[in-house]
């Protein structure tokens, strides 16, 4: 899920709607019922929410299908949610580590906050996390999700991160930037605008940037259509770093790899998506 004003205009007039009408579940990519449950997910639902084991599914499917009747986004109708993107990166632990120490993390389209409840159950301290999406009904449902709207001090914003405007009270005061399948949603052009925007509210040398995004085996570069009928950015290796060159405030080591795009919560796989052609990048972007 991603803060994104450009993908919210793909998308048919009624789901803007706060009165929209039921979406669409005969979809390849809504799955009826979650046949499991992710342990990380039993985990934090159990030791963080509080929510009794055998009450875990009602409760997911009963906030998921508000969520769909918003936004119908696959990551929303295959539960990728459950999966905390954030914390599936290898650098999970650095980034883990400098939030204990008094740096300050942004989830930038951060759908429910997962990954900001993820963090705070393993320690960070919630005061210093940020989560930013364009669609505030998303960051109610994550208080509904997570019982927690009376004890979170993490800061909820909702934002267009293409306006100059953009988070402007947080500019030069974030450490650590997190994208879960957002750049996707961009061309390039609008990736490198984003880029600066993500440069004013960095801090500096030794800023993180990570995240993930469907990507390709082969050249990069190109808006494919998927299944959804949504044009989304397919990085390579070499457009990811070809990105962050773009960049003239500062230089930044890329790295990146490419994994399959699955999820242990999905049950049919991406068949609907162009199956194994679909790759998934991780990427990793340090201002040096």
């Amino acid at each position: 899920m991603a803060v994104d004003v450009a993908t919210i205009t793909q998308q048919p007039d009624e789901w803007k709607n706060d009165k929209v009408a039921k979406a669409d579940r005969n979809v390849a990519w809504y799955q009826a019922a979650l046949s499991k449950v992710p342990d990380i997910a039993r985990e934090i639902f159990r030791e963080y929410s509080g929510i009794p084991e055998e009450e875990n599914t009602t409760h997911i499917h009963r906030v998921r299908d508000q969520a769909w009747d918003i936004l119908p986004f696959p990551c929303i109708g295959l539960f990728r949610f459950l999966d905390f993107p954030a914390y599936l990166q290898p650098v999970y632990p650095e980034v883990l580590s400098r939030i204990k120490s008094g740096e300050t993390f942004l989830d930038l389209g951060c759908c429910f906050g997962q990954d900001i409840r993820k963090l705070v159950h393993d320690g960070a301290p919630s005061e210093n996390l940020i989560g930013v999406d364009t669609e505030p009904r998303f960051l109610d449902l994550g208080y509904q999700l997570f019982k927690d709207k009376d004890s979170l001090k993490a800061h909820f914003l909702t934002g267009d991160v293409l306006a100059d405007n953009f988070l402007t009270e947080w500019r030069g005061k974030v450490d650590i930037i997190f994208l879960g399948s957002f750049l996707h949603l961009f061309s390039f052009e609008q990736q490198e605008a984003i880029v600066v925007q993500l440069s004013k509210l960095l801090r500096g040398e030794n800023s993180l940037v990570f995240g993930r995004h469907l990507a390709t085996t082969g050249k990069g570069g190109s808006l494919k259509e998927n299944a959804c009928g949504w044009s989304l950015y397919h990085h390579s290796e070499e457009t990811i770093r070809q990105l962050w060159e773009t960049d003239e405030t500062g230089k930044w080591e890329v790295t990146s790899e490419l994994i399959s795009y699955a999820s242990e919560s999905w049950d049919n796989g991406v068949k609907w998506n162009a199956g194994d052609e679909v790759k998934q990048q991780r990427f990793v972007a340090r201002r040096v």
